[in-house]
């Protein structure tokens, strides 16, 4: 019993890791965006 319980907190574990990893992409990829947006209207 005790191993299902850790076996399922790690699933947990991966599971939220994998949303915050997903987050912090989608943030990155957002902001890198912007900015690129913003150089491309100064340069021009």
């Amino acid at each position: 019993m005790a191993k299902k319980e850790g076996k399922e907190l790690a699933t947990v574990k991966v599971y939220l890791n994998t949303g915050i990893i997903a987050g912090l992409v989608g943030v990155g990829f957002i902001s890198s965006t912007l900015i690129f947006g913003v150089l491309v209207l100064v340069l021009k």
